[in-house]
């Protein structure tokens, strides 16, 4: 009978975010240390008088050609695999793994000095592919020809392509899989990408999450979004619609982008003298198995996941110093959120730093947790914590300790929270070096 495996340390030493208020870790740390705010008014060819909310908050999509990917090829990736590419070049550079076009014989991404049977990808989506499913089911309906691009429609829309393609491109041929667990995918992704490096079945993982949601060909995602009543309507307002725990919330704001990082063991992190930013060291997730879309108003299973992180990175509630929250700005989530952190921590929670990040990109969905866990990674390095940003008069229900003002991090842990419709939790617990 085999024993106990080691339990090997994993450490984080890239990160890509691509957002609506920065693109690259340093665009995208100044974003939060300024309040910058992504949401404008949205006019797009789809709005219709069925559509009551006309705010959200887009990115660019990235250049792909550092792949050697030219415009005619990118057209047959789903835009959500094309953010998650853009994402991954910009974390392996920032890894210092600098990520160059192989050869045109073999084709591909060159990465010296890592085992590609020992490198996996695990991406989550909340949505996957729908903008290619939008545009080939409507030239399906039109009787328009399914060629050039949309015949390719099926691999490009379904999810499992978003870490298929960077998997193909980089030769890594350790675990890869793609998440959907709706906003609690990027996280998810994460926190399954730690395990396998912690475990030892890998040395470096890609992970983190992708959407796009505001460029398919009839704004379903927004529609779809809005016919739940769960978005803003402060259309007057874009910059300040999104407000996570304040009295006049009124939804979120529908986002969209990539947060994906690096992940190695500190040992494989060591040996090519890569900088360390910070330690994952714990992850929790679990399930309410109550609703499609409400959390559980009790919170037993939100705290038994923050509870489970912290165990497992063998952290007391007394050591963490940040929490960034899922905070969606609904008039549901948040308090029952604060109610949660509140039973974690106890009378600890008066030296917890609370924020959400969400009140500047919005919420990208099974992005999310990918760009709220490198905002928390960027807290933790920088030792400062983003202010909370349109909270003008916190909601008596949601009593927390939220920073006025950018607040040095005093203490060495942070958690990141997200929970996704159908009940899905995940927290991560990380830990400065």
């Amino acid at each position: 009978m085999e024993g106990p495996r080691a339990r090997h340390r994993v450490v984080v030493t890239g990160v890509g975010p691509i957002t609506s208020i920065g693109t690259g870790k340093a665009s995208f740390w100044t974003g939060l240390v300024e309040g910058r705010r992504g949401a404008r008014p949205i006019d797009l060819p789809w709005l219709t008088s069925r559509f009551r909310c006309r705010v959200g908050a887009p990115v660019e999509m990235p250049d792909l050609s550092p792949w050697g990917i030219g415009e005619q090829d990118a057209r047959l990736l789903d835009p959500a695999a094309r953010l998650a590419l853009g994402a991954t070049w910009l974390a392996l550079e920032d890894a210092g793994l600098h990520p160059r076009p192989a050869d045109e014989e073999s084709g591909g991404v060159a990465l010296h000095g890592v085992d590609l049977e020992r490198a996996g990808v695990i991406l989550g989506s909340g949505i996957g592919g729908i903008c290619t499913l939008e545009r080939a089911h409507r030239s399906w309906t039109l009787g328009e020809p399914m060629t050039g691009a949309l015949r390719y429609s099926v691999p490009m829309l379904i999810t499992n392509a978003i870490p298929a393609q960077a998997a193909i491109r980089l030769g890594f041929r350790g675990e890869c899989k793609a998440i959907s667990t709706a906003c609690a995918a990027g996280t998810m992704a994460i926190g399954d990408a730690y395990r396998l490096v912690r475990d030892g079945e890998l040395d470096l993982a890609i992970a983190g999450g992708a959407d796009r949601t505001l460029a398919d060909e009839d704004g379903f995602s927004l529609l779809g979004f809005e016919l739940l009543s769960t978005l803003s309507r402060r259309n007057d307002d874009p910059a300040g619609a999104s407000r996570p725990f304040d009295r006049a919330r009124d939804g979120f704001v529908m986002s969209e982008g990539a947060g994906v990082i690096v992940l190695e063991s500190e040992t494989h992190a060591r040996a090519r003298a890569a900088r360390v930013y910070c330690e994952l060291a714990g992850y929790g997730t679990t399930c309410d198995a109550h609703s499609m879309l409400q959390l559980d108003p009790a919170g037993d299973q939100v705290v038994r996941a923050m509870r489970r992180a912290l165990e497992d990175a063998g952290l007391a509630p007394e050591d963490v110093g940040y929490v960034n929250a899922h905070g969606t700005a609904t008039r549901l989530n948040d308090p029952a959120e604060s109610h949660a952190l509140h039973r974690v921590f106890s009378r600890a929670i008066a030296d917890v730093l609370v924020n959400s990040t969400k009140a500047m990109t919005g919420h990208a969905l099974g992005a999310a947790g990918g760009i709220e866990a490198i905002a928390t990674v960027l807290s933790l390095a920088n030792g400062l914590v983003h202010r909370c940003v349109n909270l003008d008069d916190p909601d008596p229900e949601c009593d927390l300790p939220f920073p006025r003002q950018n607040t040095p991090l005093r203490r060495l842990a942070a958690i990141s929270n997200s929970f996704g419709f159908g009940g899905h939790n995940a927290v991560l617990a990380l830990v400065r070096s």
